[in-house]
């Protein structure tokens, strides 16, 4: 909705106007302007995903079994964040790198009475609520809120909403008692001479009951679509920009996907309403339904992403981001929810603040996508989480998962509930520190995983749970670091039947050729190749998996064949080919390094143009099948300047982008 420009002055460079009907998210022009909050944060300078800038941290702490603090259900007290590494044996423990006067101003300091407005609390490990403050004073180190509905963990951390945090430009409120907008422009501009519009829908495609249909080209703002009971429907080739958000600005504090099981109770209600929306496909019944969502971009949905509870329906090719910095949902939601049967194939996935990104179903597949900088929000969790009742028949294959403050690619298990059955295998986990990927339960087939500069975690048992991974089969790993549970006891002995894998520090480093530009291929002559272990026979009758094919006498160790004449690359295929290896601008490449790069969607041959630094030409080829390119000895210290042109089926050519790298001098 296009708001009138009838903005009247109000103080401190804010402007307000009464509305005719509810807004619950505000734009100028198609910039987003932020919710006023405390502590302030940006996408910009990427604050908004790093909990020690963004957030605010207690006094309530935890040792021998006993909690200590005024911080307790029901009351929060302030206290600046403190630098911490996760490299403890909790996984709720998350990495803090606190910068000097970087949100080092106290609650008390702030000299602002909060009473009135919400909080945004993740009061467990993948737990946040937001509930309005009820008692607060300016310079008061604590504040009261309405505890209904929520407990308190270990690891607490907040933020605040509302109109007392408007303090800066480009952020605004809503008050729906006086049902007036409050806003404070960007430059401390006049709004009335600024195209000022708001959210004033949830959807505007609602599809139900419909089968073989195909959406193309849809562009939607600031709403989105609804998919209920089809079959064989496809939305492909779309854009969602901020097509979700919450309306804790309404009074609507529910999660996302939940609904209400106690209407007559209305104090309830309000936390369990279904009036905090997402993007949805569901379908009640066994399938397959065979619904798609194919090369479309997600962008800033203020939510789990989007939620497949669709069996045998397929989320493909689609670029997915900067998705849900106010949680507003349990991390059992996840960034991108599925249900049983799912297929989630060949995506890009970034920014996320759900302390886990992809949670698929029972009798998923999970293959070729690209996360990182995942679960940022939340303590606990992981990029890839596949949750107790999912991992029967679930396969994790042939992604990669980097640079992310949690864990990797995680099987999980409650207390008193184990999993099994699942199948990971072909992934490169790596540069996620102590953060690692862990695999509860037993009866797994964990096969050609790679991980680099983080932790391979196979427990021995969690909980109450019988003994884990006694069945479990765990083969052709590589990896610098292997534990039963943690880097605390390195010696502790694994349940797992091992074969053929080969750890310890330097082993990644010392037999791949270039995983630092993403080159994961054994060496030549590397003691990896054909030294893998021959699956003969499964751990568990349900695993779905149909054992890859390999090259020489047996498998190589690690998640890539030495002669493979293609290089996998995960993640989506964009216009132009892309993801090039080396990567664009690198510096330091090896001399024996080869051209490899993710092609472009739909194209049916790729021409590689390869030139020194003066474009001067130093080979032309055309490729089909393969994507890899030797182009010969390369010279010590030179700038190489390479791209790769698309055919696609019509024969028309997409030029590519232009990419160099520099190799290493002698």
């Amino acid at each position: 909705m296009i708001l009138p420009a009838k903005w009247s002055r109000w103080k401190n460079g804010i402007y307000r106007m009464r509305l005719k009907e509810p807004v619950w998210q505000l734009f100028s022009g198609s910039k987003l302007v932020y919710v006023a909050r405390w502590p302030n944060t940006s996408f910009d300078d990427g604050s908004i995903w790093r909990m020690e800038e963004s957030m605010r941290f207690t006094d309530r702490t935890f040792a021998k079994g006993q909690f200590s603090g005024k911080t307790a259900d029901g009351i929060i007290s302030d206290r600046n964040p403190e630098p911490h590494s996760n490299g403890s044996d909790d996984e709720g423990v998350v990495k803090l790198k606190v910068k000097e006067h970087v949100n080092q101003t106290t609650l008390a300091e702030t000299k602002t009475d909060f009473t009135g407005a919400v909080a945004v609390l993740n009061l467990g490990h993948w737990l946040t609520w937001s509930r309005p403050i009820t008692q607060h004073k300016a310079g008061q180190d604590w504040f009261e809120y309405d505890q209904t509905g929520t407990r308190m963990s270990k690891y607490v951390a907040y933020y605040i909403l509302g109109l007392p945090a408007l303090d800066q430009p480009n952020e605004w409120w809503y008050d729906a008692e006086s049902e007036t907008a409050y806003f404070r422009a960007a430059d401390d501009r006049n709004p009335n001479k600024l195209p000022i519009s708001g959210k004033t829908r949830d959807f505007s495609l609602k599809i139900s009951e419909c089968s073989n249909l195909i959406f193309q080209g849809l562009e939607f703002f600031a709403s989105t679509f609804s998919m209920t009971e089809c079959s064989h429907v496809i939305i492909e080739n779309s854009t969602l920009s901020y097509p979700s958000t919450h309306k804790f600005m309404l009074g609507e504090f529910g999660w996302f996907y939940e609904t209400s099981n106690d209407p007559d109770d209305k104090r309830k209600q309000r936390y369990k309403s279904r009036a905090n929306v997402m993007t949805h496909v569901l379908n009640e019944g066994e399938g397959p339904f065979g619904n798609i969502i194919r090369n479309c971009e997600i962008a800033y949905p203020n939510s789990p992403a989007i939620y497949i509870d669709s069996p045998g329906s397929i989320l493909e090719n689609c670029y997915i981001h900067n998705i849900e910095w106010d949680v507003n949902s349990s991390g059992g939601s996840g960034s991108i929810p599925t249900g049983r049967g799912a297929i989630i194939r060949g995506n890009t996935i970034h920014s996320g603040g759900n302390s886990e990104g992809i949670r698929p179903g029972p009798g998923s597949t999970v293959e070729y996508n690209r996360l990182w900088n995942m679960g940022n929000l939340q303590h606990d969790g992981s990029a890839i989480n596949i949750g107790t009742g999912s991992q029967i028949g679930t396969v994790v294959r042939h992604n990669w998962v980097h640079d992310t403050n949690r864990q990797g690619i995680r099987f999980d298990s409650t207390t008193s509930r184990m999993g099994s059955e699942g199948c990971v295998h072909h992934n490169v986990v790596f540069n996620l520190g102590h953060g690692g990927s862990k695999f509860k339960g037993d009866h797994h087939l964990l096969f050609n995983n790679t991980f680099h500069d983080t932790v391979f975690a196979v427990p021995n048992g969690y909980g109450n749970t019988p003994p884990h991974n006694q069945n479990t089969l765990v083969c052709n790993t590589l990896a610098d670091t292997m534990v039963a549970w943690s880097t605390r006891k390195p010696d502790e002995k694994l349940n797992a039947r091992l074969e053929h894998n080969l750890t310890g520090a330097g082993s990644v480093v010392n037999n791949l050729r270039d995983p630092e530009h993403l080159d994961f291929r054994p060496k030549p002559g590397s003691p990896l190749i054909d030294a893998g272990f021959n699956i003969t026979q499964l751990p568990g009758e349900h695993i779905q998996v149909q054992i890859p094919d390999y090259v020489g006498s047996a498998p190589d160790i690690g998640a890539y064949e030495a002669n493979d004449e293609t290089y996998w690359i995960p993640g989506r295929r964009q216009k132009r080919a892309s993801t090039p290896i080396p990567p664009n601008k690198s510096m330091a490449i090896k001399s024996n390094a080869d051209l490899m790069f993710l092609g472009a969607y739909k194209a049916t041959k790729h021409i590689v143009n390869f030139m020194n630094a003066g474009k001067d030409h130093k080979g032309r080829v055309e490729v089909t099948a393969s994507n890899i390119i030797d182009p010969g000895q390369l010279q010590p210290g030179q700038t190489y300047t390479w791209r790769v042109d698309a055919i696609m089926p019509d024969n028309s050519i997409i030029e590519g982008d232009i990419w160099t790298f520099t190799v290493e001098s002698n």
